[in-house]
């Protein structure tokens, strides 16, 4: 009888809700997780829980039973999503002051966020060609291997640092706007701080449940371009896979398409870059000339798990 490999499924998930011993929840947590053999990554604080966990079928289905049954987290809104392998090392479950990092928690009043539209609504408004602009507000290099069509670009590197840039993006206060990421979490306090700054309520929308949410009905037919980024092993996962996808990613080196990230194999760069195979290999894991020269003239700077790839030594 051949063997059939456990199928690995993905849960990203996020609730905000009044959490009145945030340290035990954690430990309450740390339990179930271990009991169900899950591995990922949760933080919790006093005002919710931003999880992604992975684990076989029954387990992840045992897992959403008992957070349904919950009184703390009934009625999350779970993100569904299958891997080839188990994308996390480890499960790691942590008490942190932000569930998600803003840059300035203190300016971002949930109280106050971004019109939730959900993807129906928006994938109408797409098609209809509806004069909307959309806010994409993840990290610089998410948005180099996928986007909506005609998102504005960020003009920050992470997203903790949209609190800088509001100020660029009130040139469209006047428009109908949308604002996403991958799973919905940014987006709530990120919204806040555009309504802070003057962006109406009539006119401000978040999309509900985000990018995955969206590519769960719409992959294939979808105005999603490029893959989404993920923050597990896996790194990039398809939003179309017919035959019409498209790859919107360039090689940093050469700007041939391509989904492949590495990190800079200099330690004192470590910069995050999309590389094709040819690039990575000229380049020794490089993400430009100048890195490159470095590890060629001192090979304490690389990382130490590529130093006996790159040199044999």
């Amino acid at each position: 009888m051949d063997f059939v490999e456990p199928m690995i499924k993905v849960l990203l998930y996020y609730i905000f809700t009044n959490v009145p011993q945030p340290l035990e929840a954690v430990k309450e947590h740390t339990y179930i997780c271990s009991e169900l053999g899950l591995r990922g990554r949760i933080l919790i604080n006093k005002i919710g829980m931003n999880g992604t966990v992975a684990g076989e079928e029954g387990a992840i289905l045992e897992y959403r039973r008992h957070m349904d049954a919950h009184p703390l987290w009934q009625g999350i809104d779970f993100k569904e999503s299958v891997a080839t392998f188990m994308p996390f090392p480890k499960m790691k479950i942590k008490y942190r002051k932000e569930i998600i990092a803003t840059g300035m928690p203190d300016s971002c009043d949930l109280n106050n966020c971004a019109n939730h539209v959900d993807r129906d609504t928006f994938h109408q408004w797409l098609t209809e060609g509806r004069d909307i602009v959309l806010f994409d507000l993840r990290n610089d290099y998410e948005y180099a291997v996928g986007r909506f069509k005609n998102a504005i670009r960020p003009p920050m590197k992470y997203f903790r640092d949209t609190v800088d840039c509001i100020e660029y993006y009130t040139q469209w206060k006047n428009k109908t706007v949308v604002m996403y990421c991958t799973g919905g979490i940014r987006c709530e306090p990120g919204s806040s701080l555009f309504r802070a700054a003057g962006f109406e309520q009539k006119n401000t929308y978040q999309l509900l449940g985000g990018i995955v949410k969206y590519a769960e009905k719409y992959g294939n037919e979808g105005f999603f371009e490029g893959a989404c980024y993920v923050f597990d092993d896996r790194l990039v996962v398809p939003v179309n896979t017919s035959n019409t996808r498209v790859i919107v990613g360039r090689c940093s080196h050469c700007n041939e398409p391509t989904e492949q990230f590495q990190n800079c194999a200099n330690k004192y760069c470590n910069l995050h870059f999309l590389g094709c195979d040819d690039c990575v290999k000229e380049y020794k894991n490089t993400c430009s000339l100048p890195c490159q020269k470095i590890i060629q003239d001192n090979q304490k700077s690389i990382r130490p798990h590529l130093r006996c790839a790159l040199y044999n030594k």
